[in-house]
């Protein structure tokens, strides 16, 4: 045995320390060794939620990036513990997993928002075209939460293309009540705005058509994004 296999060998025995702060710390430091077998016992940890080993494990998979998890992770997307849902789906995106699209897909209507936020973020970062009539009807239906908007919206953002975009303009016309205990509505328009600047000159025949709307809220959203597109065109 090599040194390096003794040491991750002995991180791998402090995740089952009596000491929460201490699997954390071997969690972190497991996700530097780069070892197949550091990959297997943290994925092992994924349902210890003492403390913060949870959240140090899932950073721990997410820098080792290694692709021989990925069946463990697909088969974790049906994981009865929704925290275990969202970290495989967070892992597999941060990895462009696409081999799991069709997952993701079904997630987004996951019982647990936070792992319908997840897949979300997950298909915008593999481009996931398939998704987009999922994401469009999350935006159509007035019953959806204002932060899976947003999160739907940003995926729709980095998928790009014009399919989405009369939806992402309606957005600005929907009326949000302050979010409970602040003196603020949600930043839903900000994050549609930046969705569709980051789409671009491809939604900017949809934006010159919403100039003429006879609804203010897409008017000034319209123009907001055109200003924006047009900023970064100089730029």
């Amino acid at each position: 045995m090599t040194v390096q296999d003794s040491i991750v060998q002995g991180l791998i025995e402090r995740l089952q320390d009596d000491n929460h702060m201490v699997r954390s710390a071997a969690a972190r430091a497991l996700g530097k060794t780069r070892s197949a077998a550091a990959t297997q016992a943290l994925l092992a940890a994924l349902h210890d939620k003492a403390g913060l080993v949870y959240d140090f494990v899932v950073n721990a998979l997410t820098d080792l990036n290694d692709q021989s998890a990925i069946p463990a992770l697909v088969e974790l997307l049906d994981d009865a513990d929704a925290d275990v849902r969202r970290a495989a789906v967070n892992i597999l995106g941060a990895m462009r997993h696409t081999a799991a699209e069709a997952r993701f897909i079904q997630l987004l209507s996951d019982e647990v928002l936070a792992v319908g936020h997840a897949a979300a973020e997950a298909l915008g970062k593999i481009k996931s075209e398939a998704a987009v009539p999922a994401l469009i009807a999350i935006l159509e239906n007035p019953h959806t939460d204002w932060t899976m908007c947003i999160n739907a919206s940003q995926a729709l953002g980095h998928i790009g293309g014009t399919q989405a975009v009369p939806a992402m303009v309606q957005i600005f016309s929907r009326r949000w009540d302050p979010i409970p205990g602040m003196n603020t509505t949600p930043p839903v328009r900000k994050n549609v705005v930046e969705a569709l600047a980051r789409i671009g000159e491809d939604a900017v025949p949809y934006l010159l058509t919403a100039l003429t709307s006879p609804d203010i809220k897409i008017r000034h959203g319209a123009v907001e994004t055109l200003g924006l597109i047009g900023e970064e065109k100089t730029a």
